[in-house]
C-alpha cells in the first residue's frame, strides 16, 4: 500500500492500518497472474530460464466462480412490505440488466477466492449535492457499479469480522502522466438530529506529495440517508489463519490458495518434468567427425576483433538438435561405428502419475475435492452433476461459499433498491429479502428444496402463493391471486 495513501488516512485519524497483510495479497495475485519467482531459474551457462507450467492458481479461481454463479442463476426479492414485491424485482431486473452484474459477477468472484477479498461500490453518475450534502437525481443521473480487488481495499473499521468503514484507492494518470491517488472514503456516522447511523462518502485525490487535488464535477462529500452501504465485501467462506497476534489482516479475507502453495509449486515441477522428458527425449544420431563436413565463417569476438572459424554441416540442418558428433579417428568401426543411434525411453505414464498425484492433492487442498481434476483422461470425461455425487465434500464446500455469494449479492441489491428510493423516487423498499436461484441444480437439489417448501406449507410455517414466488419467479400479487392457501397439491398450476 502506497506511504502517500497511508500518511493521508494517518492524518485522518486512521492509525491502525497494517500494511504487512498486503504482502500476501501480492503474492497471492501472482500466483493468478503466473508470475512467481519460483519458476524463474539459470541453466549452467547462466541463461535465465523459466519452468513449463499448468497455472493451476488461476484455473482453481475460474472453476470456483463456475461453480458458485453463472448467468443462468436468478436474482429475485420478496419484500417485508406488500405489494413491493413485484415493483422491487422489475425495478432491480431492470437495473441488473444494465449494470450487467450477471456477466461480471463470475469475474469478481474468481478475483475474490484469488485474493481473498473483492468488492462491489455502486456509485451515482451526474448526480448534484445540496446545502445538507444529499444527493439530488436529474434526467442525467444513473447509477454505476465497480469492482475491485484486495489490493485497493483498506478497511478502516471492523466489527466481529465485518467491515463497517472502508477506503477503496486506486492509483491515475493525468494528461500531464503525474501520479494521482484516488481516496474514496464511506463511513457510517451517527446523526444526532435525526437520531439514526447513516452513510458519509467523500471523494479525495491526491498529487505524488500527498497534497489535495481539486476535481470539477466530483463531490467532495455527501451523505446517504440509511445505514446500508453501497459497497458490498466478498470474502472465501475459509477461516483466515494469518489473523493472529503476529498478524492483523484488517477484516481481509484469505486465498481459496493460501494454504496450498506447495501443492502448486508440485503441479508445475510435476508438469515441468513431463514436458521436459519430450522435449530431451528425442532421438539422438551421433557420427564420427571425420564424416561431418565443415565449412569456415567469420565471427566477432567479445572485443570485436574478426576471427575464422570452421562450423559443422549438419545432414539436416533443420533437425540438428537431433545430430550429434564424437571422436575424430575413423578406426575399429565394427565396435564404434561412425553413426549410431540413440533412441530413449519416455517416462510418460512416471510422469502422468505425478501429475495426476499433484492435482489430486491440490484440489483437495482447495476444497474441491480428491479427483476434481483428471490429467490423463483414462476415465472419460465427468460431469459436474456425476462429480458432486460422489464427492460430498466438495458440495459443503461450494454451500458455504454460495452462502458468502448470495450475500454479496443481496448487499448490492439492496443499495440498487435504496438509492431507487431516496434518490430516484422509485416505488421500491430496500427492506426485503434477495435470494439467488440456482437455475442449473448444481448446487442445492431443487426437487428436494421444493419437497421441503411443501413440507413447510403444511406445517404452516409457509404460505402456497411464496412458493410460487421462489420457484415459479412470479411477484407476490400474481402468485396470490393464482393460488389458494390450502392447495398445496396444485401449487405449481
Amino acid at each position: 500500500m502506497n506511504d502517500v495513501v497511508l500518511k493521508y488516512l494517518k492524518n485522518k485519524g486512521y492509525n491502525s492500518i497494517s500494511t504487512d497483510y498486503y504482502n500476501w495479497i501480492e503474492m497471492w495475485e501472482e500466483w493468478w497472474r503466473n508470475e512467481v519467482e519460483f519458476h524463474e531459474y539459470h541453466d549452467q551457462f547462466g541463461t535465465k530460464r523459466k519452468l513449463f507450467t499448468l497455472g493451476m492458481a488461476k484455473k482453481l479461481t475460474e472453476d470456483w466462480a463456475s461453480i458458485l454463479f453463472t448467468e443462468r442463476d436468478e436474482i429475485k426479492c420478496i419484500a417485508d412490505i406488500k405489494k413491493m414485491t413485484g415493483n422491487n424485482n422489475k425495478y432491480l431486473e431492470k437495473q441488473l440488466k444494465r449494470l450487467k452484474l450477471y456477466e461480471e459477477l463470475p469475474a469478481i468472484i474468481e478475483r475474490a477466492m484469488g485474493t481473498g477479498t473483492a468488492c462491489a461500490i455502486l456509485r451515482i453518475k451526474h448526480a448534484k449535492v445540496d446545502k445538507k450534502n444529499n444527493l439530488k437525481a436529474d434526467e442525467r443521473t444513473k447509477l454505476d457499479i465497480i469492482y475491485v480487488g484486495a489490493n485497493q481495499i483498506i478497511p478502516l473499521k471492523v466489527e466481529h469480522g465485518k467491515i463497517i468503514d472502508i477506503a477503496i484507492v486506486s492509483e491515475n494518470y493525468n494528461s500531464e502522466n503525474n501520479k494521482e491517488f484516488y481516496i474514496e472514503i464511506h463511513k457510517l456516522k451517527y446523526d444526532e438530529n435525526e437520531k439514526k447511523e447513516k452513510y458519509e462518502i467523500t471523494n479525495t485525490y491526491l498529487n505524488e506529495k500527498g497534497e489535495e487535488i481539486e476535481k470539477e464535477k466530483i463531490a467532495s462529500n455527501y451523505t446517504i440517508n440509511s445505514d446500508i452501504p453501497l459497497f458490498s465485501i466478498l470474502k472465501p467462506a475459509i477461516a483466515n489463519p494469518l489473523n493472529n497476534s503476529k498478524n492483523n489482516t484488517n477484516g481481509l479475507g484469505f486465498s481459496i490458495y493460501g494454504t496450498a502453495l506447495d501443492q502448486l509449486k508440485a503441479c508445475d515441477i510435476t508438469y515441468n518434468n513431463f514436458v521436459m522428458d519430450f522435449y530431451l527425449g528425442g532421438k539422438k544420431v551421433f557420427y564420427n567427425k571425420k564424416i561431418v563436413k565443415t565449412k569456415t565463417i567469420k565471427v566477432k569476438d567479445e572485443k570485436g576483433n574478426i576471427k575464422e572459424e570452421k562450423k559443422e554441416i549438419y545432414p539436416d540442418d533443420i533437425m540438428k538438435q537431433q545430430w550429434r558428433t564424437y571422436g575424430d579417428e575413423m578406426s575399429n568401426l565394427k565396435d564404434n561405428p561412425a553413426v549410431t543411434e540413440y533412441n530413449p525411453k519416455l517416462r510418460v505414464e512416471e510422469d502422468v502419475k505425478g501429475i495426476q498425484f499433484a492435482l489430486n492433492t491440490l484440489s483437495f487442498k482447495c476444497g474441491l475435492g480428491t479427483d476434481y481434476y483428471r490429467f490423463d483422461g483414462s476415465k472419460g470425461i465427468v460431469t459436474a452433476t456425476q462429480y458432486l455425487g460422489d464427492r460430498q465434500d466438495l458440495m459443503d464446500n461450494a454451500n458455504k461459499h454460495r452462502n458468502n455469494v448470495n450475500a454479496f449479492v443481496e448487499n448490492i441489491c439492496k443499495g440498487i433498491l435504496l438509492l431507487g428510493r431516496i434518490l430516484f423516487k422509485e416505488k421500491v423498499t430496500e427492506e426485503c429479502e434477495v435470494s439467488v436461484t440456482d437455475k442449473d441444480g448444481f448446487l442445492v437439489d431443487t426437487e428436494t428444496e421444493k419437497k421441503e417448501f411443501r413440507q413447510d406449507i403444511a406445517q404452516g410455517i409457509r404460505k402456497p402463493w411464496e412458493y410460487r414466488v421462489k420457484f415459479l419467479g412470479e411477484d407476490e400479487e400474481t402468485a396470490k391471486a393464482r393460488i389458494a392457501d390450502e392447495e398445496i397439491e396444485n401449487i405449481e398450476e
